[in-house]
């Protein structure tokens, strides 16, 4: 059982402080009204006026002049030469929470945008559309797969215009695959998609659903290479992806018969440590380290996982006589 990454590798590679995140789900948030939406109005000219939408289709927006005002005007969007929506400060918020990681608060959050400005659903770049996006973002980074396959039934990606965003669209394919255990599906969709260039966080996703895939089938060998290559496909920066593809490691090799007996014969006569049993032994060991490290977000290994620790590879420091023998460099005068 041969795995592509050097426990050396790992290490480097993972050592990078990763924070911890909420996991209780908040309650379901309050019922919330549709409003209306800041925007300017921009000209060709350059001159711009303010608006407050209350209604909109792809050709026309019916506006108020003044958050107050009680008349409403209407205007085709082709006479003028765009329509700019401001950032409300709900969504701001949610936005804040997401990149904290606080993906339970910031769920409830989206979740409120969405409805609050869903007359504007048919413009581009809407905060509506936007915020249903990042609450099936937030489903899935929360590990809510029957939330996520729900929520993408009412979900329409009309407004969202970023290519990233349509191609985690694309994505939600693999999770719904891992969500149904279908393992054939998600490795000929994996080893399609791996071939095409993916912004690092996207193709950690992609290789944590082939591990998962893979160990489900016992295929041991690959299920170690796609986890290894979710954990530094962007160094561990999408925790729970890095978090999840270390337990993966871990139950791939302590599965292992190879393994179990490098654990048997460790520190005994017998002892290989040339075989693959034992390299592998030390890589779980690395990963364990790591996870409680960084990896596991504050989370503890569980009994099984504690012994890795046992067996994790020993670092060589420096020896303090021999630094303290060697000739000082003279002084440059």
């Amino acid at each position: 059982m041969k795995t592509l990454f050097s426990v050396t590798t790992l290490i480097a590679l993972l050592a990078v402080p990763v924070m911890a995140q909420d996991a209780a789900a908040p309650a379901a948030p309050a019922a919330v009204a549709a409003t209306q939406a800041p925007a300017f109005i921009i000209y060709a000219d350059g001159n711009k006026d303010d608006a407050f939408i209350v209604a909109a289709t792809k050709t026309q927006i019916r506006y108020k002049t003044t958050p107050q005002a009680i008349d409403t005007e209407d205007m085709n969007i082709s006479e003028c030469q765009a329509v700019y929506l401001l950032e409300p400060p709900i969504y701001r918020q949610a936005m804040e929470e997401y990149q904290g990681r606080k993906y339970a608060e910031a769920k409830e959050n989206f979740a409120k945008c969405k409805v609050m400005f869903k007359p504007t659903t048919a413009l581009d770049h809407n905060y509506s559309t936007l915020g249903a996006f990042y609450e099936l973002e937030c489903l899935r980074r929360l590990g809510d797969l029957e939330g996520l396959s729900k929520a993408l039934e009412g979900f329409r990606k009309d407004g969202l215009m970023r290519d990233h965003h349509l191609r985690q669209l694309e994505l939600y394919v693999f999770w719904d695959a891992v969500r149904t255990k279908s393992w054939d599906r998600v490795v000929a969709l994996g080893n399609d998609r791996m071939q095409e260039k993916l912004p690092s966080y996207q193709r950690a996703q992609v290789a944590y659903c082939m591990g998962l895939a893979y160990e489900a089938l016992k295929q041991e060998s690959k299920a170690l290479n796609s986890f290894n290559a979710a954990l530094v496909a962007d160094a561990g920066g999408t925790e729970e992806i890095a978090e999840q593809s270390a337990q993966g490691i871990m139950r791939v090799h302590l599965a292992n018969e190879e393994v179990k007996l490098a654990m048997r014969l460790w520190g005994t006569e017998d002892e290989n440590k040339f075989s693959t049993g034992y390299l592998n032994l030390q890589e779980a060991g690395a990963i364990a380290a790591l996870y409680e490290l960084t990896l596991g977000n504050g989370k503890k290994l569980s009994a099984s996982q504690s012994i890795l620790l046992k067996y994790k590879p020993a670092i060589n420091k420096p020896d303090a006589s021999k630094e303290a023998a060697k000739p000082a460099i003279p002084e440059k005068k």
